[in-house]
């Protein structure tokens, strides 16, 4: 029987507001779009607009045939590079949460969800959280498009309040995706943060004790307010 992308595109628009939130760290750190990079996949290092990070090397897609390949599976790569066995973890949570394409060595990207960064960083997106990275970078090739995890300790997430992380999930939810409830519940479990309320009325409680009400209809956010 084929397999579908339905579980990843769920998985990866759950996650939105923690990559909208790691990308703009990123946006912070190196402040421009378009900046200049070298890998070095054996020391797991990345130069990306002067800035030294860590990074984890997942794989690349193929842009003629839309194939994604993981990088340990890639002949054009050395298995035993640091940025490649950052990754290797990701093939035991495919195979825990049924996200099948973590533990296949290719498969079409046909059918995954773009969610304006080309469908190869929809698997980024869920890859990203699971190796404690804090933003994912895709760079262009020859023949198609490498994508990355930055796992840089300055990406890491910082103790939101209720005034950010309104604007972070604003941000999040503008992708148009459904599946609200699942973004709030994510975001909130990966800061840890208290989840308070039933039904459709939600409010997340955070450490500096502001606090973000939120009213969902039909499982869409519909209002949200911050207070101190």
């Amino acid at each position: 029987m084929a397999r579908d992308h339905a579980l990843l595109n769920r998985w990866a628009v759950a996650h939105t507001a923690l990559l909208v939130e790691g990308q703009s760290r990123l946006m912070d750190l190196i402040g421009t779009a378009d900046p200049l990079c070298e890998l070095d996949a054996a020391t797991g290092l990345m130069t990306l607009a002067g800035h030294r990070l860590q990074f984890a090397l997942l794989g690349s897609v193929d842009d003629a045939s839309g194939t994604w390949r993981w990088a340990w599976a890639d002949p054009d790569q050395d298995e035993h590079a640091l940025a490649v066995r950052r990754t290797l973890s990701l093939r035991g949570f495919g195979r825990e949460t049924g996200l099948w394409e973590f533990d296949e060595a290719t498969f079409s990207t046909a059918g995954i969800t773009d969610l304006g960064m080309t469908p190869g960083a929809t698997v980024a997106i869920v890859a990203s959280p699971q190796l404690l990275g804090g933003a994912i970078f895709s760079l262009a090739g020859p023949a198609g498009r490498t994508y990355t995890v930055l796992t840089d300790a300055r990406l890491t997430m910082e103790a939101p309040t209720a005034f950010t992380a309104a604007d972070l999930l604003t941000r999040a939810l503008a992708y148009g995706a459904d599946g609200h409830r699942d973004i709030v519940t994510v975001y909130a479990g990966a800061h840890q943060l208290p989840l308070a309320g039933q039904g459709d009325r939600l409010t997340l409680v955070f450490e500096d004790e502001t606090a973000l009400d939120l009213t969902l209809s039909d499982d869409r956010v519909t209002t949200m307010v911050a207070r101190h």
